[in-house]
């Protein structure tokens, strides 16, 4: 029996590798292609939305999150989530009263 060539055998160890995560980097590339679609989670007829978010510390964090009739001053934070304001939108509401006795 010879002794395998470390030589060849480390070369085409690599090789193969080189093959393996290419053909992963490719895979997942074409996954988020074709499966990723960020319109799809964000589409116009949702009743609630983020407006902004904004970090002000490590793991801190406000957002204004509009819901019908009113928009949300929140406060996020490692361990919970607490409403700081509500901001009421007058007109909003008295629209959502008058499409709901329309239909």
């Amino acid at each position: 029996m010879s002794q395998p060539d470390i030589f060849y055998t480390a070369l085409k160890m690599t090789g193969i590798l080189i093959v393996l995560l290419g053909g992963i980097y490719g895979a997942l590339k074409i996954m988020k292609r074709f499966f990723y679609n960020p319109g799809f989670y964000r589409k116009s007829d949702h009743l609630i939305n983020v407006l902004c978010v904004r970090h002000i510390g490590v793991k801190k964090q406000i957002a204004l999150i509009e819901v019908p009739g009113s928009v949300l001053v929140v406060g996020i934070s490692g361990e919970r989530i607490q409403l700081l304001d509500k901001i009421v939108k007058e007109d909003a509401v008295a629209n959502m009263l008058k499409e709901g006795t329309s239909s």
